[in-house]
């Protein structure tokens, strides 16, 4: 298996997940997020190029209001707090089962805290989980409730000990 940028050698059509949005993402709408630079989207493949799992990246912010209140220290008043967002991560029915969804959420951890550290200000890493699956996935790695929202927040300072 390898996980890259997504490219236009990888066959994304035989890709399907149990979320019905997740697969038509990836069919339909990834390309063009990628082209007008709304998103990054590395892909995990098979042999043959199929895409059998994948996840994006972008930039965000979140206003000090919506900082856990143990963070809100580090955010300066009248500034948002810089911030990765995990839009998206999806594997194939056909891994269910082989620990490929939590090496999607490493590898994109590991990439997030490597940016953080050496190219661009981010002091977490957010995502707005798709479930209750997903809320109690994320859970397990540390993600913490932002208030008031559906999102989900983990601070670089713990995924350099998760990775």
């Amino acid at each position: 298996m390898d996980i890259s940028l997504l490219d236009k050698t990888h066959n994304r059509k035989a890709f399907k997940c149990e979320e019905q949005q997740l697969t038509e993402y990836i069919h339909n709408q990834v390309s063009q997020d990628v082209k007008k630079k709304l998103a990054v989207c590395f892909v995990a493949t098979d042999s043959y190029k199929n895409v059998i799992g994948y996840y994006t990246l972008t930039s965000e912010s979140l206003g000090r209001e919506q900082i856990p209140e143990k963070y809100i220290k580090k955010v300066p008043r009248n500034y948002n707090a810089p911030v990765i967002l995990l839009g998206r991560l999806a594997r194939d029915l056909s891994a269910k089962g082989t620990g490929l969804g939590e090496h999607l959420l490493l590898d994109a951890l590991f990439r997030a805290f490597t940016l953080s550290e050496e190219s661009i200000g981010a002091m977490a890493v957010v995502v707005d989980p798709i479930n209750e699956y997903a809320v109690d996935f994320y859970r397990k790695y540390g993600f913490e409730q932002l208030p008031d929202s559906e999102k989900m927040f983990l601070p670089m300072s713990t995924i350099r000990q998760i990775i």
